[in-house]
């Protein structure tokens, strides 16, 4: 059984994921494969008090930072492994030091950590991966936080796919993203609003369940301040919003009856410092709710569409 466990950063994926792997393994043949390299002291407290929070749980645990696949070789064919965390893997696939000291960057570690983790799911019973959901913020990012970005949201997807159930934590609670859930997606009258964090699919989605083609969706940019019409969709809605906010025009949410808006959640994470951030945030988050009131809503998280 393969089971990937997301969510925000402090809402109780571990201790669930701790749970989960204990009661499937009845307390026999359990592994917990710890991919985090400390690189400093904060490190090094934090890895101290995953270790004291699963004292009471007979865990054998197996300090693994990259190439887990080798870790098969330390693992009964009857194992239940939680691997902890998916994101501290991918980041250490994906930066790297040299022998001589100088940075080294994978751009494409997330289809490494994928194959990786295919071979381990094949080779033990149950498999437990926690993950980090980095998707939802107004952050502008360097390319190469982008590429982590972008890497996790491919491995979650990807996992999501062959999971056997997929779980997303919030304070504590957990929701099944991989339920299955019967909507009718044909809307008639108002607008189809589709909103998720960077990277989830919300395009594969809108093609699939909205028979949409490439050609009849209008992908918006930086420079976008006008919302042309004769078009079925519009994605990246959010950086329209940017436009107008930058030239100090009020963006107007004047789309095609019918169509379907694709908006990125930038709306969790801290409260950026920068002023022009702060106002984009405020009024993005205005103009999505006034599309909302006559609009079909869905959030989509690793490629599962959710009607709100």
């Amino acid at each position: 059984m393969l089971i990937l466990i997301t969510g925000g950063c402090k809402n109780g994926k571990s201790s669930k994921a701790e749970k989960i792997a204990y009661e499937l393994s009845k307390g026999k043949d359990l592994f917990y494969l710890a991919t985090m390299i400390a690189s400093d002291k904060e490190d090094v407290n934090r890895i101290k008090k995953h270790i004291c929070s699963r004292e009471s749980m007979p865990f054998t645990t197996i300090e693994k930072g990259r190439d887990i696949g080798t870790s098969t070789d330390l693992l009964s064919d009857n194992a239940t492994v939680l691997l902890d965390s998916l994101t501290a893997l991918l980041s250490n696939e994906m930066f790297k030091t040299s022998e001589k000291g100088d940075f080294e960057f994978f751009a494409d570690a997330g289809k490494k950590v994928y194959r990786d983790i295919y071979y381990l799911n094949e080779k033990v019973k149950n498999l437990i991966i926690v993950s980090d959901n980095i998707q939802n913020d107004i952050g502008m990012y360097d390319s190469y936080t982008d590429s982590f970005r972008k890497g996790l949201a491919y491995l979650e997807y990807r996992l999501n796919l062959i999971s056997d159930k997929t779980i997303e934590v919030v304070a504590g609670k957990e929701m099944d993203i991989k339920e299955k859930m019967s909507f009718d997606y044909k809307n008639i009258n108002g607008n189809v609003l589709v909103i998720g964090g960077a990277f989830q699919g919300k395009r594969d989605f809108v093609k699939d369940k909205f028979e949409i083609s490439s050609e009849e969706i209008f992908i918006c940019d930086e420079d976008t301040t006008d919302i042309p019409r004769g078009f079925k969709c519009y994605e990246h809605v959010e950086k329209y919003v940017f436009a107008c906010v930058k030239r100090d025009i009020s963006p107007e949410p004047s789309f095609e009856k019918g169509a379907v808006i694709i908006f990125d959640d930038i709306f969790c994470g801290v409260v950026p410092m920068d002023e022009l951030l702060r106002k984009y945030r405020e009024i993005a988050g205005r103009f999505v709710q006034q599309i909302a009131k006559n609009a079909d809503v869905y959030r989509v998280f690793c490629g599962r569409g959710i009607k709100l």
